[in-house]
């Protein structure tokens, strides 16, 4: 990391007058936020105009980290050409490919300058400037280590209560409260000094994975109720239709955590979730155990991800044609192993 941070800093020295624009990936979680968000408060410290750059506002279940909306950039029709024109140095954080951005995804590839920090498996970012450490349990965990390079080549302290609170955030998000088996020694260290510095693990862990509505609830126990099992139990599957999410009243996001239920079946090696989204996109949350690469069977439709939680899309089958193919391509690649 200290090599990377020694190349990106005279990137940063050279963007007066221009804007720094952070790009995180779509249907945006904890880590990507938590990064994006401390990387701009950070750069503000160092006197550099710098906002996160978002297809949509981020959602209500993330309220609670009560992000400044001065450090926020939604795009728009009426915007685009003036984020355009301000645009200096382009970072996409916790971003496998720039198609994971969204109609963001546009303005990223208009920038000169690109700057890739991310922990995907499959992540294919093409840049010159470039920090890809899959074994990472969170970009969170990364950003940390490179704002603390940019502090000692600064001589600027950068961390602060806000910024531990991020990073925080995308830490607990990507290791399921510190419990994935991506968690390693070095995220307890590096969750130990952002907690020193103030960040609050407790409200997090409430917020990121416990509190729910009524909505919520309701989901889940269609969902749950309509799972399947294949493959001697080792593969389970279940839908979220748009008519399920109406009928519950349930709010966007709500089916998170599904996936994570069957996967904790005793038998099950590989979860998914097909979800039906309003513009048609039927997205698929994989959770898989050893035996299973998540990442590996995502990207056989395009998708892509990490070892044990991937994604993917369609838009060229119905949901139940969908679920057929999955089940038929993830029984096919269990009898491989």
């Amino acid at each position: 990391m200290s090599d990377f941070a020694k190349k990106v800093y005279p990137l940063l020295e050279k963007a007066e007058g221009k804007q720094i624009q952070i790009f995180p990936h779509a249907r945006v979680d904890g880590d990507c936020v938590g990064t994006a968000v401390a990387l701009a408060a950070a750069l503000g410290k160092l006197d550099l105009d710098a906002s996160v750059i978002l297809e949509c506002e981020i959602p209500p279940r993330l309220a609670f980290m009560q992000v400044p909306d001065s450090m926020l950039t939604v795009i728009s029709e009426d915007n685009q050409e003036e984020i355009i024109k301000k645009q200096g140095v382009a970072f996409a954080v916790d971003c496998s490919e720039g198609s994971r951005m969204g109609g963001a995804q546009a303005i990223f590839d208009q920038a000169a300058t690109k700057v890739v920090i991310d922990h995907h498996v499959s992540s294919n970012m093409e840049s010159e400037y470039t920090y890809v450490q899959a074994r990472s349990a969170s970009c969170a965990e990364l950003m940390y280590l490179f704002l603390r390079e940019l502090e000692s080549i600064s001589g600027k302290t950068l961390l602060d209560r806000f910024i531990a609170d991020c990073l925080m955030v995308g830490i607990q998000s990507d290791s399921g409260k510190f419990s994935y088996e991506n968690t390693k020694a070095s995220t307890f260290r590096i969750a130990a000094d952002l907690m020193e510095l103030g960040a609050n693990v407790t409200d997090n862990a409430y917020h990121l994975f416990d509190e729910t509505s009524e909505g919520k609830v309701l989901l889940h126990g269609q969902a749950l109720s309509g799972m399947k099992l294949y493959a001697d139990g080792r593969i389970a599957i279940t839908k979220i239709t748009r008519a399920m999410m109406e009928q519950t009243r349930a709010p966007e996001g709500a089916a998170d955590g599904v996936v994570n239920v069957l996967r904790d079946i005793d038998s099950v090696l590989a979860a998914f979730v097909i979800r039906e989204n309003e513009d048609g996109v039927l997205r698929v949350n994989c959770r898989t155990k050893v035996g299973f690469d998540a990442a590996a069977f995502a990207q056989t439709f395009g998708g892509g991800g990490h070892h044990r939680a991937a994604g993917f899309n369609s838009k060229d089958m119905s949901i139940d044609e969908f679920e057929k193919t999955i089940v038929e391509r993830a029984t096919a690649y269990l009898e491989q192993e």
